[in-house]
């Protein structure tokens, strides 16, 4: 199975259901939401045209849950549930934090040409991901990229994560343009803070991918403890 579910359930006992098919084709239905064409809040980077492509494929992908939580606020208390093929995850927080999670997912397995190079990070998806489990799983998913490229000799690899920097500034451009659209698309605060959030994030990595890998090398320092605990497993 290729589909990972979320439910948020509001403080009024209100249930919002959506499902996510990581293997979806490109966004193909009309829209009315002028936010959603492709001129609206273009991003500078984007290789898409208006003449060829009508509407930002990311936009598409998150419209109807927008429309849903366009008059939420984002500090509302929710309670949400995630299930995944293999594992599910429950979690009371903000509205904000959750549609962050949700939409960090639909953006990376969507048809945006930029964030599709996020996808081997939807299909391991962690909801509600801190910082540093994200940097973890980034760093070492494009390690894996790398490697898998270099044993194929298609590339000289990146061990410099020189890559990653690069990709996290276009990220974080995309995401100021993208939040842009939805604030102006959005009564209330809770679709635009979602996207601040990722926002955040691609910022932090993007100062320096150096400083991010200093916090978490204490999760990753191989002790003699930890070493016994290796060979006995």
């Amino acid at each position: 199975m290729n589909t990972i579910a979320y439910a948020m359930t509001l403080k009024d006992g209100t249930t919002h259901s959506f499902q996510v098919d990581l293997t979806r084709p490109t966004a193909r239905h009309p829209s009315n939401n002028s936010w959603t064409k492709l001129e609206y809040q273009q991003c500078p980077h984007c290789p898409l045209k208006p003449s060829d492509t009508e509407s930002c494929p990311a936009a598409l992908d998150i419209e109807a849950i927008a429309q849903e939580f366009r008059d939420v606020p984002s500090c509302e208390r929710i309670d949400v549930t995630v299930e995944t093929p293999n594992r599910t995850y429950t979690k009371n927080c903000d509205i904000q934090e959750a549609l962050r999670s949700l939409f960090g997912l639909i953006m990376a397995s969507g048809s945006c040409p930029i964030l599709a190079r996020l996808k081997p990070l939807a299909h391991t998806h962690l909801p509600f991901s801190t910082l540093p489990e994200t940097v973890l799983r980034v760093v070492g998913t494009y390690l894996l990229q790398q490697e898998i490229a270099y044993r194929d000799g298609t590339t000289v690899p990146d061990w410099d994560l020189t890559g990653i920097e690069t990709l996290y500034a276009e990220l974080q451009i995309l995401n100021k343009h993208f939040m842009n659209r939805l604030r102006n698309a959005s009564a209330a605060d809770a679709n635009g803070n979602a996207i601040y959030s990722l926002w955040s994030m691609s910022s932090l990595v993007e100062l320096g991918i150096d400083e991010m890998l200093k916090e978490v090398s204490p999760m990753l320092a191989m002790d003699s403890r930890s070493v016994a605990i290796t060979a006995a497993s």
